[in-house]
């Protein structure tokens, strides 16, 4: 189709950003000559590209005579635009380079409730603090789930209870959490420093959700011993579980930070667990680390380092892009 003799193509099929530069220069340095000098160009090579975009266009750009260059109204108008592209390219450019050094991106993590209530919104609150132009998506989830988004690329990376399988990941080590008793005002066990799982387990339990690190560890503690948990309630939160409790409806098995953390003036009595299995790994898992984005990479060096807080930011992303130490997830379960 033609339109004046002008082929109709694609708006930016038409434009030339070299030659809009060249454009922005002759008009400030008011010589064709001169703009050739400064753009390392011939200044016939100019003369063609106005003529050919002039042509393009079906209007007369410039008007030159002996003391420059002036413009006409059509070339106002594109020297406007031309600038306006001008700046544009250049946000761009430093945007995408931001990305490329992993200054600039969006990281998804998925993580269970105890990594919520313990470190990880302070840890997530320092980085992000270091990296303005990273932004974080977080997820809350159970173990299980949170494996799976991981799996199914549904999620950069996740946090989630050691004990819980997850084949195909590489595993990174993050925390390690106590898991300790908690018992309602008055229970009869109160009057305990310590005890063991399996002299809990003629007691009702308030638990979080099936499927869930902790009551995952609980009820596999419980089928060793040849019992089961006598689960009286279940909650989707610890703050739930623990007014729950406070309330008399059972006992429950919490770590130790969120505990503290939630304790107030509650009437809540702790125990320590005797078993072995309630210092808890918390795993970072990922798919494959040589193919994470450089700020998902930035997030899990900064989280695996002993103090967080006083990590500086990197500035190139080489020390930051190396990897940490990096294991395949077991088959079974690891706790």
């Amino acid at each position: 189709m033609m339109t004046d003799g002008i082929a109709t193509r694609r708006p930016m099929h038409r434009y030339d950003l070299f030659t809009l530069e060249l454009f922005i220069a002759v008009v400030e340095e008011q010589s064709i000559a001169a703009a050739a000098e400064r753009a390392h160009i011939a200044a016939s090579a100019i003369s063609r590209r106005i003529s050919e975009l002039e042509a393009m266009l079906g209007a007369e750009l410039l008007v030159r005579h002996s003391k420059g260059i002036d413009l006409t109204e059509a070339g106002t108008a594109l020297l406007h635009h031309a600038r306006t592209i001008q700046g544009s390219v250049a946000v761009m450019d430093a945007e995408l380079r931001d990305f490329a050094s992993g200054l600039r991106g969006l990281i998804r993590v998925s993580a269970n409730k105890s990594a919520i209530m313990e470190t990880l919104p302070m840890e997530l609150a320092g980085f992000l603090a270091l990296h303005p132009l990273i932004r974080i998506n977080l997820e809350e989830g159970t173990s299980p789930d949170i494996v799976q988004r991981v799996a199914s690329n549904q999620a950069d990376l996740g946090i989630f209870g050691g004990n819980i399988p997850a084949p195909g990941l590489q595993i990174v080590p993050y925390r390690r959490d106590e898991l300790v008793v908690v018992l309602p005002p008055g229970h009869v066990l109160s009057g305990r420093a310590s005890i063991a799982f399996a002299d809990l387990l003629d007691h009702d339990f308030v638990c979080l959700e099936r499927g869930s690190s902790i009551e995952t560890l609980c009820r596999r503690a419980a089928e060793d011993l040849g019992s089961e948990v006598r689960v009286r309630v279940r909650v989707g939160s610890f703050e739930g579980q623990l007014r729950i409790i406070e309330n008399g409806l059972g006992i429950g098995v919490v770590p130790r930070q969120v505990l503290d953390g939630q304790m107030r003036e509650t009437g809540l009595t702790a125990l320590a667990l005797e078993d072995s299995w309630r210092l808890r790994p918390l795993h970072i898992g990922l798919r494959d680390h040589a193919s994470l984005s450089r700020p998902a990479r930035r997030l899990i060096a900064y989280l695996t380092q002993p103090s967080p807080n006083a990590t500086a930011a990197c500035p190139t992303g080489a020390s930051c892009d190396a990897g940490p130490s990096l294991r395949s997830s077991p088959q079974q379960p690891s706790d």
